[in-house]
């Protein structure tokens, strides 16, 4: 019943949103202020399946599932009360979203589309579609109708603007509206990661370890390019025991349904990282946010940075 209360929750907001967790209106684009991105009939469609801009939402849901962990039988309650108040109030009002992770998804994101713009990819940015979510988690957590309800209307409203393809920045966006569209409509979306379009602007005096996606290494394959592209930078990188096809889960899958458990998880990989050297590179939101807290409630120091500030920075 837990659980089926929280998936209830989340397909009702993403019904009436587009957004599976209490978020308030114009979040998702925020990012792009003053950076003079939009249409250029190019096109390809940049694509942020919001998924950067969700994380501190995600991070603060998370928080409240813990409170309702420790609530018990109460908590639960509160939560299906919650489902039916979602109806005609703002539980974004409930969901106090950390400003600094705020600030860090508006940094990445930033980074990327500088780092496109100055290695010349032309593409088109168009808010009300370059930031809707791709659905990734209602796919994860199985709900099946739920997830082909949102997969139908990002295609119909990406196609009928005339987009052929998408530039994506994360893994679970990638796969998802490739593989995971093609899975319950037949046929996904044609999608180009931004590593593969861009050149670093930026040169750094660093030594890091990288954490691979387990999308990105063993669903999508995409091991190599990071790297490349962080060695051209002049990070020297130094590779833990577990890394590209043998990464080590961050935890991500696990946080909105069983946070002890993906806390745990998380924690032995802070650790792996930690002793390979004192900074971490991400190239994911759920898995940058989720070895950050474990850093935090574990006292493992380690600093964690998204491929995108390293290579380009904001």
């Amino acid at each position: 019943m837990k659980f089926a209360e929280l998936l209830n929750l989340m397909a009702e907001l993403d019904e009436r949103t587009g957004y599976p967790m209490p978020v308030p209106p114009g979040f998702a684009s925020r990012w792009s202020e003053g950076l003079g991105l939009g249409r250029r009939g190019s096109g390809r469609l940049l694509f942020t399946g919001a998924l950067y801009q969700l994380v501190p939402y995600i991070e603060g849901t998370v928080e409240l599932l813990r409170s309702l962990e420790r609530a018990e039988g109460v908590g639960w309650a509160a939560l299906r009360a919650a489902r039916v108040a979602s109806r005609r109030l703002d539980l974004s009002l409930l969901v106090r979203p950390d400003p600094e992770l705020v600030e860090w998804s508006r940094r990445v994101l930033r980074s990327m589309a500088r780092l496109l713009l100055a290695s010349g990819a032309e593409f088109d940015y168009v808010p009300e579609l370059s930031d809707m979510y791709s659905g990734a988690l209602l796919r994860d957590y199985g709900m099946a109708e739920a997830f082909r309800r949102h997969a139908e209307r990002v295609v119909r409203a990406v196609r009928s603007a005339g987009y052929e393809e998408l530039i994506v920045v994360d893994p679970h966006t990638m796969e998802t509206v490739t593989r995971g569209y093609q899975e319950v409509l037949g046929e996904g979306l044609k999608a180009v990661n931004y590593m593969e379009l861009v050149r670093p602007t930026a040169r750094r005096g660093l030594a890091a370890t990288v954490h691979d996606s387990c999308v990105y290494a063993r669903k999508l394959g995409i091991v190599d390019r990071p790297r490349e592209l962080l060695r051209e930078a002049g990070v020297n990188v130094k590779e833990v025991s577990r890394s590209g096809r043998w990464t080590y889960c961050c935890g991500g899958p696990l946080e909105a349904l069983l946070p002890s458990l993906a806390q745990a998880v998380a924690a032995t990989r802070v650790r792996e990282l930690a002793g390979a050297g004192d900074t971490a590179i991400t190239m994911c939101p759920i898995c940058y946010v989720n070895l950050r807290r474990a850093s935090r409630s574990s006292g493992v120091p380690i600093r964690l940075l998204d491929l995108a500030e390293v290579i380009g920075g904001e």
